[in-house]
């Protein structure tokens, strides 16, 4: 299964997917002889809490943002009318740059007549590279203040490499950073609380990961006996369930902790080696 990508995510915060993503990394990486974790929630990462890898390297990110040479400048507005993104205005008769607001497309220099905007970098965020035994780790780290949250997302996956098993850790919500991180991935695996919020968000999800055209499968986190049953609503959407994870205090102890499942009890090694081999058969069925 080289090259096989998961994706974890849950569509909204809490749900468990960095408690799955992580045991199913640590898991693997005990049988294999080499696998990577993407962390993808590059404004909230919290994956390094449990993988515990050494930071080898950091790589700035950057983007090419304009800057207005404001003696050129005539306020002739083409620069304005090329962006999209309200980024580039003409004010008080000069040019002005609101680079909270602008993505690095170039095209308020390709308009521009008089060559008055030219480029300079601006750093938007890094990815750190670690090792922790046989898992390759990289993080996204978007700056303080930062809106370029799907740029920092895909320097992560560009910097990943494509011919071993990896597991991509996205971050909450079904919004267009999450679409950056499902895009390219074999599977996604939707981790869900058995409630009635937590499906809601889950069939966000789901209509996100089927418009990216990325299959699904559901983990049921926080599982009790008295909890409402997701079997229905797996049914109605043709998704099936993959995994169901107790409601239990000795695991929410763990995870405060940052011990990942697998290292709390070895039972969920085979646990998450049969969700791996599972996702697998599926994926190259699939194909």
């Amino acid at each position: 299964m080289a090259g096989l990508t998961i994706a974890v995510a849950s569509g909204k915060g809490g749900a468990g997917k960095t408690t799955v993503a992580t045991a199913l990394a640590v898991s693997l990486g005990k049988g294999l002889s080499e696998i990577q974790f993407l962390d993808c929630d590059v404004e909230e990462p919290d994956a390094a809490l449990f993988i515990k890898p050494e930071i080898e390297a950091t790589t700035e990110i950057t983007i090419d943002a304009p800057e207005v040479d404001r003696t050129a400048c005539d306020g002739c507005g083409k620069c304005q009318e090329a962006c999209e993104f309200n980024a580039i205005r003409v004010e008080s008769g000069k040019a002005a740059v609101y680079e909270d607001l602008c993505l690095g497309c170039g095209c308020c220099k390709l308009a521009c007549p008089e060559g008055a905007i030219t480029e300079k970098k601006r750093r938007i965020g890094v990815v750190e590279t670690g090792k922790r035994e046989d898992i390759v780790f990289y993080r996204g780290l978007l700056d303080v203040g930062g809106g370029l949250t799907s740029a920092v997302i895909r320097h992560v996956k560009a910097m990943a490499r494509g011919d071993i098993p990896t597991i991509l850790d996205c971050g909450p919500g079904t919004s267009s950073p999450v679409i950056a991180s499902l895009k390219g991935c074999d599977y996604c695996l939707l981790v869900t609380e058995p409630t009635p919020f937590g499906l809601s968000d889950i069939g966000l999800m789901l209509e996100v990961a089927r418009t990216v055209g990325v299959p699904c499968g559901i983990v049921v986190n926080k599982c009790q006996p008295w909890s409402p049953t997701v079997d229905d609503f797996a049914s109605v959407w043709d998704v099936p369930i993959l995994m169901r994870i107790p409601f239990r205090r000795e695991i929410a102890y763990q995870c405060s902790r940052g011990v990942t499942l697998p290292e709390a009890d070895p039972f969920w090694d085979d646990t998450f080696w049969k969700l791996f081999d599972d996702i697998g058969k599926m994926v190259w069925k699939g194909r």
